[in-house]
This record gives C-alpha cells, sequence and structure tokens, in this order.
C-alpha cells in the first residue's frame, strides 16, 4: 500500500477509500506530484518541558519538505490550524497543555483532525489525544487509550510490528528510543466515533521500575490511526531526540502526508561557538525564534540542556548558556553551584525576562530575545 502513493492511481484509490487527508494530498490538481511544503505547526506554548520541542522546532525548520508554523494556544485558539497540513505536539504535561489551550482550543485541534489535519504527537502529545475517562484533565477523547502511569528517564527498546512497520515503510524489529516520564498507554473499551487506532509498537523492558511487577512490558509505545478524516501518529517515547529513531518520524509523516520527508544533519564544526539553552518548561514563540535563528548560523553549533545534563557535565563542551524568560526557578542547589563555576572559568551566560533571575550576579541581562541572538552572534564572530 505504501508505494501506492507515489503514483496518481494510488492517490485516488486511498481517498476513495476515505484515508487520505484533504490537506496533504500526495498530487496536486494537475495530477502532478506535489512538491510544496507541508505545512507544519509545532506547538511551543505553555505545558512543554525538556528539550523535546527544540528537538522538533530544528528538524522541522531544517527540513526542505517541511515549512515551519511556530504556535502557541493563542494562535490555535484564533484558526491558525487552518492554513496547515500538520501539527507537531512535543513532550511536556499533557493537564497543562490541555489548560493552556482552553475549551475553544481543544475543540480547533479536533476539528482539524475531523477534516483532514495530520497529527504527529510524543509524550505529552501522544498523551493529549486520548480519551477523557478516567482523567478528563490530560485528553482530547480522540483515541481509545488510557494513561496508566509513567516512569523514569532511559532508553526504551520498542518493538515495531509488521503493521506498524507497513503502515510507516520501516523495518519491523527493535528501536531503542529515549523515554522521558511519558505515559504507560492502555487501550480502552470505550468507544470514541471516529475513531480507529491500533497499536504499532510495544515496550519490549520494564526499565526504571523498582520491585517485580511489570507496567510497561508489552503495553504499546506506538500507535496510529485515523480520527475522521485525519491521520495520527503517537508514541510515548521522543524519536526525535536520537538520530537513529528520527525514522520512525519520516515514516510518520510519509504515512500522514505521502511525502518522503528529510533530516539533514548539521555537520558539527571545530571552532563553532558553542551555545546551549536551558530547555526544562515552557518554550514560547520567542524562543523558538532564538533555535530557528541560531540553527542557521553557520558559526554557532547549537543545542538545547536541561538541569539533569547540567549536572552530568555537559557544560564543559559549551561557551555560551541561554537562560530564556520561561523557567527562573531551574538553577537550584548544586545546578547553580556547577553553573557557577562554569562562569568562573569563562563561561557566557545571557538571557532575558524572567531567565536571569536567580542569577543576575553572573548573567547578561538582555532586553529581548532578539538581542540576545544578536550578542551570541558578535561573539561567535
Amino acid at each position: 500500500m505504501k508505494k501506492a502513493y507515489w503514483t496518481l492511481w494510488g492517490a485516488i484509490v486511498v481517498f476513495a477509500a476515505g484515508c487520505a487527508t484533504t490537506k496533504t494530498a500526495v498530487t496536486d490538481h494537475a495530477g502532478k506530484p506535489d512538491t510544496k511544503p507541508v505545512k507544519t505547526g509545532v506547538y511551543v506554548s505553555k505545558g512543554l518541558s525538556g528539550g523535546g520541542a527544540i528537538e522538533w522546532i530544528r528538524l522541522v525548520h531544517d527540513s526542505p519538505e517541511l515549512e515551519l508554523t511556530l504556535l502557541d494556544s493563542e494562535a490555535i485558539r484564533a484558526g491558525a490550524l487552518d492554513k496547515l497540513d500538520m501539527l507537531v505536539m512535543p513532550g511536556g504535561s499533557s493537564p497543562s497543555i490541555k489548560r493552556d489551550l482552553g475549551t475553544n482550543g481543544a475543540a480547533r485541534i479536533k476539528a482539524f483532525l475531523r477534516n483532514g489535519g495530520g497529527y504527529i504527537g510524543t509524550c505529552a502529545g501522544c498523551c493529549l489525544m486520548m480519551e477523557e475517562a478516567p482523567d478528563p484533565s490530560r485528553g482530547l477523547n480522540v483515541m481509545p487509550f488510557y494513561r496508566s502511569g509513567s516512569k523514569g528517564r532511559f532508553l526504551m527498546p520498542v518493538g515495531v510490528n509488521a503493521k506498524g512497520a507497513e503502515a510507516l515503510g520501516v523495518k519491523k524489529g527493535t528501536y531503542w528510543l529515549q523515554y522521558s516520564h511519558g505515559p504507560i498507554l492502555e487501550p480502552s473499551t470505550n468507544s470514541i466515533p471516529d475513531a480507529n487506532f491500533e497499536v504499532w509498537g510495544t515496550n519490549l523492558s520494564d526499565s526504571g521500575k523498582f520491585g517485580s511487577k511489570l507496567e510497561m512490558y508489552g503495553r504499546a509505545a506506538l500507535v496510529g490511526g485515523t480520527y475522521g478524516k485525519g491521520r495520527v501518529v503517537v508514541t510515548s517515547c521522543h524519536p526525535e531526540y536520537l538520530e537513529a529513531t528520527r525514522v520512525l518520524l519520516q515514516g510518520a509523516f510519509r504515512h500522514i502526508t505521502g511525502r518522503d520527508v528529510t533530516f539533514p544533519v548539521r555537520p558539527r564544526r571545530a571552532k563553532a561557538y558553542n551555545v546551549a539553552l536551558l530547555a526544562e518548561a515552557f518554550i514560547g514563540i520567542d524562543v523558538g525564534k532564538v533555535v530557528t535563528a541560531l540553527s542557521d548560523d553557520e558559526s554557532i553549533d547549537f543545542s538545547a540542556i536541561n538541569e539533569e545534563d547540567i549536572r552530568r557535565g555537559l557544560l564543559d563542551h559549551v561557551d555560551a548558556l541561554i537562560l530564556p524568560d520561561s523557567r527562573y526557578d531551574a538553577i537550584q542547589g548544586s545546578t547553580r553551584e556547577i553553573v557557577k563555576r562554569f562562569a568562573a572559568r569563562g563561561g557566557y551566560i545571557l538571557g532575558w525576562g524572567r531567565g536571569p533571575a536567580r542569577m543576575r550576579e553572573l548573567c547578561e541581562v538582555c532586553p529581548s530575545s532578539q538581542e540576545a541572538v544578536e550578542r551570541l552572534k558578535k561573539r561567535a564572530r
């Protein structure tokens, strides 16, 4: 079936079967292959945490087949999805995301899917699609699965089954995905109108569990299906983090849009200025713009970093640390002492808004995110 997407006849057959989306057809009106970029929105509003959103921003921004739109909840409520083909929902807290979207934003996403929009969700983005029962604070009632718990942060072996391999156009087998306090997916017996989902991959380990009871092994880790005319692919893990597992994301885009998508790997430059952005909670559109601006600069190597990374010593490989206007209380205790040592040996720290609040004695305060980018670019020269 996957090969059929690359011919006009295949596109007609899929559409007639009610499976193709109205927003992401593989051919244009003249019957020629559609080469226009897939208009892809990445959610960057409240409820996000960690570096997953930043990795997603970079992947979509760098892909020549995709056109990035940074979306906050206000834009979604105002109808921004009407102009897009795809929505990517990164990890964080699904209750916080749902609360920030509000009733109108949630309804907009569901309407987007019913009308043929595509959706890829990782971790909390997966939770957001789940049914409302037994916890209405988490899901949008799109797919009949619920969250039965979560664990720590480790690499999880995920077995992609034959159905998943066929749908995504990848090899059947084991993929080691980054797991970070994601949901443990349980299928529900409840019926959701217009929803048709199936398990494409399962956890092959129970890492992170203290005790003998297996809670994760054999549970769903990768789920795909349809809601109305829209196609949805979600996972409890973070395939966006590791280059080796991004093939699953490429498969998801191919399954949803009928288009091959590439994620170019930027070569590391020996003399590049190494910049890390603290990504603990709430990314925001201004942070998204910083990510794209620094990623485009050939004199800068850019990465996301969290508090755990700092404790593991990753600041030893960084020239500059950005504290964005999102989480002013992230650097405390032993982490703060590490950052102070980083500054003492010549590390450059800058930020804007609330970011520098606890580190003003060490941090260069910028009036805006744009000014922070300009100062970093000058230092990189």
